[in-house]
């Protein structure tokens, strides 16, 4: 019997494999996970050079503008005050674009990832300092007033003892933010390119058409180890902080949609691409011109059904909010 590692429950289901690991799904969180779980070198020499949704150079100024919009949201940032004062931590951040969106908030910001490229974009691109880079929790004594951690804890061995570490960093009223895709959602099935490009086909190399099919109906998607090794539900992220014992953090869970033409035929080949030359871009464009009306009724679609709460969204928030003490 294959145990949850967040709510411990005994009974799971197996979905299907993946690779040399097996992919469950727990009856009583609805958590999807990972056995076994790759050794730490694995995952070391898989994410070095990993560099996941680097951005166009024509992109960066629109995904800051966007990320600074969401960053206000999320930790109820009032524009009108100066944060100059209030250390935040942008934890797993890749290419660096929430880090220049901290940084143009005017927030004191910090810095921290994995992959030595990332961090080298990070450093070149946005001007982050050796000094606001943080290369272990265990090796800082700062306490953060914001954490930031988009999709990142999907990926992390023991995401208790990664969100422990996390909240163990928080200043006293300090808000941690964990972004991460929603366990068994509606929503990616309107987006095909990666529901049935990324993951059915995923699955049928390494199980039958009956058994992928019968994934893809328990909706699995967002666990491809080694890359995802867990994709959370509500009740799995409330249990996975009721687990750390921490009795001044208080959570709450929210949702958060895919962007419009997220993985889709449309962005993927009809905005800018530096990537192809210029007479097989129009030849692709060509090619796919029939699809875009179905895609696009396809997106509107989904919008609707979102909208009416039909469909349930791809993205998930654990908010952690450390107590402030009474002395202050």
């Amino acid at each position: 019997m294959t145990h949850c590692p967040i709510c411990e429950a005994e009974k799971s289901k197996l979905l299907l494999n993946w690779k040399t690991y097996a992919i469950h799904k727990c009856a009583t969180c609805k958590l999807i996970f990972t056995t076994p779980l790759p050794s730490d070198k694995e995952l070391q020499d898989f994410y070095q050079g990993f560099m996941f949704n680097k951005p166009e150079f024509w992109e960066i100024k629109k995904a800051i503008v966007k990320k600074k919009k969401e960053l206000i949201a999320l930790f109820n940032i009032d524009q009108n005050t100066d944060h100059s004062n209030k250390k935040i931590l942008d934890y797993g951040g890749g290419t660096g674009i929430a880090y220049k969106a901290m940084c143009e908030l005017g927030l004191d910001t910090y810095y921290q990832d994995l992959d030595e490229n990332a961090i080298s974009f990070t450093q070149t691109n946005f001007g982050l300092p050796k000094k606001k880079t943080i290369r272990s929790l265990d090796e800082t004594n700062i306490k953060f007033d914001y954490i930031f951690s988009d999709n990142v804890i999907e990926h992390v061995k023991e995401p208790i003892a990664f969100t422990k570490a996390l909240s163990n960093n928080l200043a006293e009223g300090g808000v941690l933010v964990i972004k991460t895709p929603h366990a068994s959602n509606t929503e990616i099935l309107f987006n095909p390119i990666i529901s049935i490009n990324g993951y059915f086909l995923g699955a049928l190399k390494y199980n039958s058409l009956f058994k992928s099919l019968q994934a893809c109906m328990n909706r699995f998607w967002h666990s491809d180890p080694p890359r995802h090794l867990y994709s959370f539900s509500a009740p799995s992220l409330i249990k996975l902080a009721q687990q750390m014992n921490l009795k001044n953090i208080h959570p709450a869970v929210a949702y958060y949609k895919i962007p419009i033409f997220e993985n889709t035929i449309t962005k993927q080949f009809f905005s800018k691409d530096k990537r192809l030359s210029g007479i097989k871009s129009v030849l692709i464009r060509v090619l796919l011109l029939p699809i875009l009306p179905i895609e696009f009724l396809l997106q509107l679609s989904k919008e609707l059904l979102l909208f009416l709460k039909i469909l349930t969204p791809g993205g998930i928030i654990l908010r952690l909010t450390k107590e402030q003490s009474s002395l202050n």
